[in-house]
């Protein structure tokens, strides 16, 4: 190994050490960024460089130590191996699952599904331990085959993971892009990229597919000049594909969160950032809803999303689904529930689990 891979190692070595040292502690030690960014000029470091390397730094530190609580109060949380995500190889689904695999610093065995209904039978047949199902998109709002799915009694949610969605229009042959007739892709992107598609290629047919990653696994199958996916660009390398234009999404600042499922809640450690999700249904009279929303405001719990679903067979009646951030140990958290379940015909607390605290910025 020549110097610099020798000083490489070093330099890994004292990161490993610095976080386990810090994140063993009580309570967990941070460095302080405003000071060491003060101090990087002395060491002719660039102020930004060295802010973004230490803010990194104290991100994974209390992603590992909240990672150690939480296998030490939930001792089925080491067995966890093996995930199923919406596949084939190469999908957003995959991503996730991918990212926090490497948050967990482990890796599971991974069971590719068709469906999001599949995946949380997975789970709830003891066939995977985990699935990933988005639930949510900053462009096109909420992804509501998977939102109805984790009323399911026998799974919760234990984690979340936030995805930065990059779409690229995919080809055989880029070159051939003026002669595009069919686009293949998934529901979702195609809504999320809709502006894009309406201005370059108004009169193309669309072929909807299971996922992104399948759309891009048959373009390049059907090895014609006429057809392209909209889909990641990892995807289009494992595949074979290359991008036509990348980013073509209506928003760039596009992102979707996927919860993690199990068929068991976690406990959280007290001090845990923490964000709650429920689902409920009220009575149908003026100011059913209004009870709940004071109730957020009395305990002063942020609420960072409420939306609505028909309840089947009912007509005209919701059932509603809310996160808000807290720590379901805090007995604060316990008086809100109790307060909201006075005032519900029902209450399903879907699960409490840690904030995703990784960059989504990362990801294709």
């Amino acid at each position: 190994m020549d110097t610099l891979g020798r000083q490489d190692q070093e330099i890994l070595k004292l990161i490993k050490k610095r976080i386990d040292d810090a994140s063993s502690n009580e309570p967990c030690l941070l460095t302080d960024v405003d000071r060491m960014t003060d101090t990087a000029a002395d060491l002719g470091l660039n102020p930004s460089f060295v802010r973004t390397l230490f803010t990194s730094l104290n991100r994974e530190t209390r992603q590992v130590r909240i990672q150690r609580l939480i296998a030490a109060g939930n001792p089925g949380w080491c067995s966890y191996r093996s995930a199923s995500y919406l596949g084939p190889v190469g999908t957003y689904s995959y991503q996730a699952l991918k990212r926090y695999s490497a948050a967990q610093g482990r890796e599971f065995e991974e069971v590719p599904c068709t469906n999001f209904r599949d995946q949380v039978n997975n789970v709830r047949r003891g066939i995977t331990d985990l699935a990933f199902l988005p639930v949510e998109n900053t462009s096109s709002g909420m992804i509501n085959d998977a939102l109805d799915l984790l009323n399911d009694p026998s799974v919760a949610v234990i984690g979340e993971v936030v995805l930065h969605i990059v779409h690229s229009l995919l080809m055989n042959h880029p070159e051939n892009a003026p002669k595009i007739r069919f686009i293949y892709s998934h529901p979702q992107p195609i809504v999320q990229c809709s502006n894009f598609l309406r201005s370059r290629y108004p009169e193309v047919e669309y072929v909807y597919c299971d996922s992104t990653a399948d759309a891009i696994r048959q373009v390049k199958e059907l090895n014609s000049d006429e057809a392209a996916a909209i889909g990641s660009d990892m995807g289009g390398r494992i595949f074979g594909l290359a991008p036509v234009i990348s980013n073509i999404a209506n928003q760039k600042a596009n992102y979707t969160r996927f919860v993690v499922i199990a068929r068991e809640g976690i406990k959280l450690p007290p001090d845990t950032d923490a964000k709650t999700s429920i689902s409920f249904t009220t009575a149908n009279e003026p100011g059913a809803l209004s009870k709940i929303l004071d109730t957020f405001r009395k305990y002063n719990y942020n609420m960072t999303k409420l939306t609505s679903r028909p309840i089947i067979g009912r007509p005209w009646e919701e059932q509603f689904y809310a996160d808000f951030k807290a720590n379901l140990e805090s007995p604060d958290a316990q008086k809100a529930l109790d307060e909201i379940r006075g005032n519900c015909r029902s209450l399903h607390v879907l699960g409490c689990y840690p904030v995703d605290q990784g960059s989504s910025e990362d990801q294709e």
